[in-house]
């Protein structure tokens, strides 16, 4: 395989002189070397480090809350164009309302509507694109933690992820 981290090599990078001064916004780090120790160096590591499933756990949990609130920020953010749209939506129905208008203020008045659902249907198809991101992200670096340390226990991380339907 290759050259295994040496455990002064990952006390090093990591900044630390032993495992027990493991600090949270370091855990993540640490998961991301574990697939490069050796896997003697990485049992060591976890039992000089019995926090980690816990710390591990909580960087997750700050990191799962970062996306919340990203999530949160762009249905605010959703949400606020779609009252818009509904307003300027609703000042042109006014407009088709008056009994005077000529067919080409009329046509008008429907291109400039169709123009804005477009908008709103464009905004919509950006917010679930960039949610589905966000999701997939995070559910990738669950598995990269959780394979990593596996894999640098000796487990089995063949991990089978399920199918889409095709379209």
């Amino acid at each position: 395989m290759g050259k295994f981290l040496t455990e002064q090599q990952v006390l090093k990078q990591l900044e630390i002189s032993d495992f027990r001064h493991m600090t949270k916004d370091k855990v993540m780090s640490f998961a991301s070397m574990l697939q490069s120790m050796d896997p003697e160096v990485a049992k060591r590591a976890l039992a000089q480090f019995p926090e980690f499933s816990k710390m591990a756990l909580a960087a997750m949990k700050e990191y799962k809350s970062v996306v919340e609130k990203t999530l949160d920020a762009d249905s605010e953010s959703a949400r606020q164009f779609n009252d818009m749209c509904d307003k300027v939506i609703d000042a042109l129905a006014k407009c088709m309302e008056k009994d005077d208008l000529t067919v080409d203020e009329i046509l008008l008045i429907n291109e400039r509507m169709t123009k804005v659902l477009e908008m709103a249907a464009g905004k919509d198809s950006e917010s679930k694109r960039f949610k589905l991101t966000t999701l997939i992200t995070l559910a990738g670096v669950v598995v990269i933690v959780v394979g990593t340390a596996a894999s640098a226990l000796g487990g089995n991380v063949n991990i089978k992820m399920p199918q889409l339907p095709k379209a």
